[in-house]
């Protein structure tokens, strides 16, 4: 599916295709969150590091991309790297020099001390985003200072996913790509792509707590949520606030029904 001039979904993988720059975009892989889940007393019956490695791979592969660019969060531990994310990062790395391809990561909020490791395997590190011509590459955690021949901006950071309410109340959560405008210019917000991320879901969420000023600062009742589900595909919500006006009028019917 196209998203913009230029930029294509992949099946229903959270994964976004540039084919003008054969290069394939994920964000926030958050490395690492098995361990710091485990230290909170999760424990997970499979390895997610092991899964999105294959992924990646298999996109790659699929889409015959010359470049990744991960769009920040590479790692999960916002300090100095876990012997996990150490390891399994690494070995990412690896893969990717492996393959052949050309390896870019845009810092992100939990990308501390990594420069070390990334330069190890010659791994380009951009501190703000990465401009391929109109396109602006970038985490999206804080607000910066983007070139004007930028007309489309893609960010990572939020891991948005929307809800859906079925006619028995039921409620379902699905990862999704955002898209919208943000002062003018195309905003793509991609989705986590760890598994173990399964993202907040916009549509119930107060503007003022999203977590990027990119999100903050623009109208997101007016966004388009893209779904994306293994074994479905993706598959298109209406806008932001017609989801929230809806759940609105389902809510009272609920609550009227409950009195009756």
């Amino acid at each position: 599916m196209r998203l913009f001039k230029g930029g294509v979904t992949v099946g229903a993988h959270p994964v976004l295709f540039l084919p003008g720059y054969s290069s394939l975009v994920i964000s926030d892989l958050h490395i690492g969150y098995e361990s710091a889940l485990r230290q909170k007393g999760v424990f997970l019956p499979q390895d997610s590091y092991i899964a999105m490695r294959q992924r990646i791979e298999g996109l790659i592969s699929a889409t015959s991309a010359k470049r990744l660019v991960i769009l920040g969060d590479l790692k999960h531990e916002f300090g100095k790297p876990s012997s996990q994310e150490w390891v399994e990062v690494k070995d990412l790395l690896e893969s990717l020099r492996s393959i052949g391809v050309e390896t870019h990561v845009v810092r992100g909020n939990h990308d501390n001390y990594v420069i070390a490791i990334l330069s190890r395997y010659d791994v380009q590190l951009h501190e703000k985003f990465l401009l391929l011509d109109y396109i602006a590459l970038l985490h999206g955690h804080v607000a910066i200072d983007i070139p004007k021949s930028a007309r489309v901006i893609i960010i990572g950071h939020e891991h948005p996913a929307v809800s859906s309410l079925d006619s028995s109340g039921a409620r379902y959560k699905f990862k999704c790509f955002l898209v919208g405008k943000y002062r003018g210019r195309r905003l793509v917000v991609m989705p986590a792509f760890s598994p173990l991320s399964a993202g907040s879901g916009i549509n119930e969420i107060d503007q003022k707590d999203l977590l990027s000023p990119y999100l903050r600062e623009s109208d997101i009742d007016t966004f388009v949520p893209l779904a994306v589900e293994d074994n479905i595909g993706i598959f298109r919500f209406p806008q932001i606030g017609m989801m929230r006006k809806s759940q609105a009028g389902e809510n009272r019917k609920r609550v009227r029904n409950m009195h009756i």
